[in-house]
């Protein structure tokens, strides 16, 4: 600005001086050198909001990355506000997201006036900054593989069982959010072994049950490591309001089933994963069984995607479930994936794995703003070497024998970065 007074105080000075011819040529070319001189001056004051910006913007996802709770978002904002106060622009509202692989981002954009570029049609110029931040998992690395997400609910994650229900995860983190004074309920002869066990509200024990180790003194919520996941595009409808029934054998092939599925009786049914990376998408149905024996084919992975209405998982009990999550592709690691942001309607408030003989899931199963019903009800029960499971609410219950493994040293299915433990790892600036 300064600089640009100057300017015009020197072309006053000049046109006032009468000698020479050059008058006439210098006003012709003096508009455009004050045009280029407040350009300048514009873009300096743009990109100065611009690393302002930037600077605040940096400083906020850090923050929420050190705070990793459910209220990370709100941490990051209350920094960036306090560090970004300036004057005469508008928006300037970042927005934040806890990505799949367990970065934290965020992103800003304001509009900035301009002062000298508005005689030329350019009133505005916009300004953007982003940043992601990561904070490195825990060295000796553990992985979440029971994750209650609700923040507020008694007996969030209940566990009981007439016979033996197990949890043996020798690299295991067991997480609840809520902050009930009986967030977790063991019962009957329940016994829990993890590797550690974060619980923010309250432990109840009683009858015969046992958890090892003790509860951390101090724990903190956890956000939804998968609430921003990059999730499958969803096409036209290969199948319609698929059933099948009776004494039949099938291998099902990928594809977008709409409606849901819904099997009964003795069917043995196969989900063939050597095709489009094993993807069965499922839209506004449930899957539904009453009956049956269901694997994923021998070498190749699959993943059960639940988007829409009435989405949702109901497995009665007399069936038998063998499926392995893919190695590869874009939702590796997951077993089955209830999309975060469509289910509605009633079957969408909860979902129910049981098995007569075996509960078989190797990967996760992630089921957000549901409540899980987790069964065993035979004497004999094949459980995965690995499974992760991350619901609104569970309850673990058997009348035969359950037991849930979470050993990753004894499976090729990869883990999501997301489910790794983050506590007190390194933090730095990625982006």
């Amino acid at each position: 600005m300064l600089e640009t007074l100057a300017l015009c105080r020197l072309a006053l000075r000049f046109l006032r001086h009468r000698r020479g011819s050059s008058i006439p040529t210098f006003a012709v070319t003096l508009i455009p050198m004050m045009a280029l001189v407040g350009a300048a001056t514009d873009y300096s004051r743009a990109n100065n909001i611009r690393s302002q910006m930037q600077n605040a913007l940096d400083a906020a996802v850090l923050a929420g990355a050190r705070d990793d709770t459910a209220s990370w978002t709100q941490t990051a904002q209350n920094v960036f506000q306090a560090m970004f106060q300036p004057t005469g622009i508008s928006g300037a509202s970042p927005s934040f997201v806890l990505n799949g692989d367990g970065s934290f981002t965020g992103n800003v954009t304001a509009t900035v006036p301009m002062d000298f570029l508005g005689s030329l049609g350019i009133s505005s110029m916009n300004v953007r900054a982003n940043s992601t931040a990561m904070l490195a998992p825990t060295s000796p690395q553990s992985e979440y593989c029971l994750l209650a997400l609700n923040l507020t609910a008694a007996q969030s994650m209940k566990i009981a069982g007439n016979g033996d229900i197990t949890i043996t995860a020798p690299s295991c983190v067991m997480q609840v959010n809520s902050n009930s004074s009986d967030a977790v309920d063991l019962s009957g002869n329940a016994q829990v072994s993890t590797t550690d066990n974060c619980f923010v509200g309250g432990l109840r024990v009683v009858d015969q049950s046992s958890i090892s180790p003790a509860p951390d003194a101090v724990c903190k919520t956890l956000p939804d490591p998968f609430a921003n996941y990059i999730t499958p595009t969803v096409g036209g409808c290969d199948f319609t309001n698929y059933t099948l029934s009776g004494n039949k054998t099938v291998v099902l092939q990928p594809g977008v089933y709409c409606g849901g599925m819904n099997f009964s009786g003795s069917v043995d049914v196969t989900f063939d994963g050597s095709t489009k990376n094993g993807l069965f998408i499922i839209k506004d149905g449930p899957i539904t069984e009453s009956g049956g024996t269901f694997r994923s084919s021998p070498g190749n992975g699959v993943t059960l995607f639940l988007t829409g209405s009435n989405a949702g998982v109901q497995m009665s009990g007399q069936a038998n479930w063998h499926l392995v999550a893919p190695v590869s592709g874009p939702m590796a690691g997951f077993v089955i994936f209830l999309d975060p942001n469509s289910p509605s309607g009633t079957p969408a408030a909860s979902s129910q794995l049981s098995g007569q003989s075996e509960l078989y899931f190797e990967g996760v199963i992630y089921l957000p703003k549901q409540l899980v019903t987790v069964t065993g009800t035979a004497e004999a029960f094949a459980p995965s070497p690995w499974t992760s499971f991350i619901a609104d609410q569970f309850q673990i219950t058997g009348n035969g024998s359950i037991v849930i493994h979470n050993d990753t040293s004894l499976t090729a299915v990869p883990i999501p970065t997301g489910l790794k433990m983050r506590t007190g790892g390194r933090l730095w600036l990625m982006q």
